[in-house]
């Protein structure tokens, strides 16, 4: 009986079969760990914004639930989600912008915050896979380079780039692939942003900053 068994198992349709179920219950458990995890990520995701509005705003107050209602904008071939600020009045004063820039470790994901006459208030670090004691720099917690973005616009800033590139913002001793990176994602994001309000703030033509 045993010499059967043994003769079966290794037969094609018992090991086709024994991969299939493997499969199978790998596919379950990527499916489960996923419908866990995902809300878990959006509710830390929601979290960190929300901890970091203020930030971007640079302490001005809103009354509105800012991340209820995003307008999707395009720019470059990258995607940006903006969502308008309002007081208590109803009045629009700031925008706040989400969007990724591609570092040297992967996706930066960043916030940005602008008042209605198109100047910075604030940029922030939503996540980010740089090099830590080097790349990571762009985090408020480690350096207060992020903060070099304020009172910036397009109008007020005549090349978006890094120093080392002739531009108006420092890099990092090491590591000039990662602020470059967010220099040149919150230039796009900026000039998404004013791309979708032409009344206020045209566009520049003019080339972005380096790569």
């Amino acid at each position: 009986m045993l010499a059967v068994i043994e003769k079966w198992k290794a037969g094609i349709p018992y090991q086709s079969l024994l991969l299939a179920s493997i499969c199978g219950v790998a596919a379950a458990l990527l499916l489960l760990t996923d419908s866990l995890t995902k809300p878990l990520i959006a509710q830390r995701l929601e979290e960190d914004q929300n901890a970091l509005l203020t930030e971007v705003l640079n302490g001005a107050p809103y009354a509105n639930k800012v991340f209820s209602n995003a307008q999707q904008l395009q720019f470059a071939g990258s995607h940006y989600e903006m969502f308008p600020v309002k007081n208590a009045a109803g009045t629009v004063t700031h925008y706040v912008v989400r969007g990724t820039t591609e570092g040297y470790g992967g996706s930066i994901s960043f916030l940005l915050g602008v008042d209605s006459n198109g100047v910075i208030s604030g940029v922030r670090i939503l996540s980010h896979s740089e090099t830590p004691g080097l790349g990571d720099k762009i985090e408020l917690a480690k350096s207060q380079w992020i903060l070099s973005f304020n009172q910036h616009s397009l109008q007020n800033t005549a090349l978006w780039a890094v120093k080392k590139d002739g531009g108006s913002f420092d890099q990092f001793a090491g590591a000039t692939i990662t602020p470059r990176a967010v220099v040149n994602g919150v230039h796009h994001a900026m000039q998404a942003l004013m791309q979708q309000l032409p009344q206020a703030h045209p566009v520049e033509e003019a080339t972005h900053g380096k790569q």
